[in-house]
């Protein structure tokens, strides 16, 4: 009759041995006080590593590795959602996070010469590509589309340019003012928000490889290499805490309300056009800067529209919080007009009173929306009446 093995109870059973014999044989072991508190420290240190709080004093490895692979997965799925700028704003703030040394590249003021940012002292160097993916309706289109970008970004760090189907030399004046002095890049990251499919990578490597050849290489050295990283490949890299996670929805949030406000329509700006023609009249010598203004109102007043349609659609509770915020914007802003002959020399202060407001509740989470949600807000207020001016000695706008 087979023998039924039984597994060993989860802490060792009491010695029976006299107490201090029993001392003397627990002093190692995988039982031992030693060993457990090498785990705990192993622990400890994986806890460090990938940035998350994981409760508990004796949770398992299995647990913090969940923790941090769901924390990889979330982030790798945000930076798919982001595009464009904001695509490339957090793969920069990503990478200055973890890489010392990180350095972005603005594009003023003659452009970033294909280069997004580079680290190790000008060795390493970045580019980002974060197409709008619901504008493709084929792989294939999205596939050429990064293919071509990535292609023309390389001519510029190695100075190639097409001439009637011709690969010839051109100079790329602003590397000079970019790149350490005498320092050429080994390697090049090309992080692109979509990274699904194996047909873009030969055609870009390839690329590479022929344009080395026909460049002078002044910006790139003669072995450097290339890569192509998607979201996932990026996210993989370093652990990601909730900081992070955080900061990049926070990204697809601030798209997702510039894409709203672009289809929101202002209904019967009437007052608002009356009181900005009004203005017109007391200063015709500054058309420019009011029909500047009126762009700007026009274009944060469909912003702050957004911000309340998509706070009232994701989080009902910080929508209550906005409305406790427009009322005491509106009591602020109408004491400062009222106290002031001239209301519309007060534009600039209504601004401030409006973003001190929405920074007390918002400005830690949304810090970067609140300038135009500020705005926005003012430009509300002029549009809802509840800011007005006349001219001199004349009619009201009100």
């Amino acid at each position: 009759m087979a023998k039924i093995a039984r597994s060993r109870p989860a802490y060792p059973r009491r010695s029976r041995m006299p107490a201090r014999s029993a001392r003397t044989s627990t002093r190692s072991g995988p039982n031992s006080f030693a060993h457990k508190c090498i785990h705990r420290n192993r622990l400890g240190t994986l806890r460090l590593l990938a940035g998350v709080r994981i409760c508990g004093t004796d949770c398992t490895l299995f647990e913090a590795l969940s923790a941090l692979m769901s924390n990889v997965d979330a982030y790798a799925t945000t930076l798919a959602s982001l595009t464009g700028n904001a695509f490339q704003a957090e793969v920069c703030a990503r990478l200055q996070s973890v890489v010392l040394g990180f350095q972005t590249i603005p594009s003023k003021p003659h452009g970033d010469a294909g280069l997004d940012g580079f680290s190790h002292e000008g060795a390493r160097g970045y580019c980002c590509y974060g197409p709008e993916l619901k504008t493709y309706r084929q792989a294939r289109s999205l596939e050429k589309a990064i293919v071509d970008k990535f292609k023309s970004d390389l001519r510029r760090l190695l100075e190639l340019e097409f001439k009637k189907t011709i690969l010839t030399c051109c100079e790329n004046h602003e590397m000079a003012t970019i790149l350490p002095v005498g320092k050429k890049l080994m390697h090049v990251d090309l992080v692109v928000n979509w990274f699904e499919s194996h047909r873009v990578v030969g055609p870009i490597h390839t690329a590479f490889l022929e344009y080395k050849q026909s460049s002078k290489l002044r910006y790139v050295d003669a072995n450097a290499t290339v890569a192509i990283i998607g979201p996932t490949e990026l996210a993989n890299r370093w652990s990601v805490d909730e900081l992070t996670l955080v900061r990049a929805q926070q990204k697809i949030f601030y798209q997702s309300v510039q894409d709203t406000a672009k289809t929101l329509v202002i209904e019967s700006p009437k007052t608002f056009d009356e009181k900005m023609t009004l203005l017109k009249d007391i200063r015709p010598d500054q058309l420019q800067a009011i029909n500047s203004l009126v762009d700007q109102f026009l274009y944060k007043w469909r912003m702050s529209l957004a911000f309340d349609i998509k706070l009232n659609e994701t989080m009902p509770g910080l929508h209550q919080a906005l409305e406790a915020s427009r009322s005491r914007i509106v009591t602020r802003i109408a004491a400062l007009m009222l106290a002031s002959l001239a209301p519309w020399t007060e534009l600039g202060k209504a601004e401030e009173i409006a973003r001190a407001v929405l920074d007390a509740e918002f400005g830690s989470t949304y810090g970067s929306m609140m300038d135009d949600i500020a705005a926005g807000e003012v430009a509300r207020l002029i549009g809802e009446c509840s800011v007005g001016w006349s001219r001199p000695g004349g009619m009201n706008a009100n």
